[in-house]
């Protein structure tokens, strides 16, 4: 609203507003007609000919009424172009640095020997708890927490290392959302956890998104030696883990309120909201606390030992507490670069501070965030 005012009133004239609206309606008519000949030979599928033909007959026509309007450049149509110039930089600005951050951290990211082999020898300590690393990387040791271990050599005693993937679809089932992996030997209890979700899907707000996790990973242990379907990785098998079935739950889910009543759930799978344990306000009137633990299921002494003892293990590292770390990237331009580059680079910085929303919105409590600091040079 505030830049069509800025445009009107900086043209005065209405004429001039035409022209540069007309040149707007007619790149968008154009575009329109590049886009629709690629439907009609990709997605409808026809001849590639039948596809020619039109755009050639529309764009011809469409092309005359373009080059009009670039006559009356000086008469109005040079704020349409500066816009297009201002917002193409835009996107390129952020374009560039959400590439270069990706390739850095790929680049940079750690095998999993260096967690399960080399770390040992740094001296590094198994906390109790449960730890949620959240990262771009899908596959490896993302940097920032690799950082982490060398200025602080401990790490808890389950980790789940969490990454969000965008599938060109608008919804995904539920039941295809998590793929559950498992990171280096079994005694590491070292887990990763990919969530799959369509660019419509709301996946980030879920309010009991810890929960779903945990019960995806009891599901994951459960299956893991008896699932044929599971996807090959470099990090080894990884299974699709959704809906829970009743008989095939790792664990029951128990809610735990203030008035200390716990009310078993049917299934692992039931949407359960982990409010956080904090103090009362004035300001604030207090609201009943509610949390979500985890029980063995009864057909437990069904399991394999090793299964059962797995299973315990996670009950234990989520009562003993939850930590959530966050990798903090800081770009800077590497001395001697160009103007383009060091431009494009504050650019992103500047919209990442202030025109981003936070990666993970999942109601983290700050007592259990921690935030690592990675400087990255490009």
């Amino acid at each position: 609203m505030t830049l069509s005012l800025a445009i009107t009133i900086g043209l005065h004239d209405v004429s001039k507003l035409g022209k540069a609206t007309g040149l707007a309606v007619i790149c968008a008519m154009l575009v329109t007609t590049c886009l629709m000949s690629l439907v009609i030979a990709l997605y409808w599928e026809k001849s590639l000919f039948a596809s020619v033909c039109f755009l050639l007959f529309f764009g011809s026509i469409e092309a005359i009424f373009l080059s009009t309007s670039l006559l009356n450049f000086f008469r109005g149509a040079w704020c349409l172009i500066i816009l297009f110039l201002l917002f193409t930089t835009i996107m390129a600005a952020w374009h560039y640095g959400s590439l270069k951050k990706y390739e850095f951290d790929v680049e940079n990211k750690l095998s999993i020997e260096w967690l399960t082999e080399y770390s040992p020898g740094l001296g590094v300590l198994r906390v109790p708890g449960i730890g949620f690393i959240y990262s771009d990387v899908e596959m490896g040791i993302p940097a920032f927490f690799s950082h982490f271990i060398t200025n602080l050599p401990a790490f808890h005693q389950v980790l789940i290392f969490v990454s969000f993937k965008s599938l060109p679809v608008p919804y995904l089932p539920q039941n295809s959302r998590y793929l559950i992996g498992r990171v280096g030997p079994k005694e590491y209890r070292i887990y990763r956890c990919i969530v799959r979700y369509g660019y419509r899907d709301i996946v980030r707000d879920t309010d009991d998104f810890e929960d779903q996790i945990i019960s995806s990973i009891g599901e994951f242990i459960t299956r893991e030696e008896y699932d044929y379907e599971a996807l090959d990785s470099s990090e080894g098998k990884m299974i699709v883990i959704g809906s829970q079935m009743e008989d095939r739950n790792a664990f029951i889910s128990m809610v735990e309120t203030s008035s200390n009543v716990r009310a078993p759930t049917l299934t692992a799978g039931e949407s359960r909201r982990h409010l956080l344990d904090v103090p009362s306000s004035s300001a604030n009137p207090p609201r009943n606390k509610k949390r979500v633990r985890f029980m063995l299921s009864p057909r437990s002494p069904q399991m394999h030992a090793s299964v059962r003892q797995e299973l315990q293990e996670i009950i234990d590292a989520r009562e003993s507490g939850t930590t959530y770390f966050l990798g903090q990237s800081h770009l800077l331009a590497r001395k001697g670069s160009n103007f383009f580059k060091k431009f494009f680079i504050m650019t992103y910085v500047f919209l990442d501070k202030n025109s981003r929303e936070p990666p993970v919105a999942l109601d983290i409590p700050n007592a259990a965030l921690l935030e690592v600091g990675t400087v990255y040079t490009l």
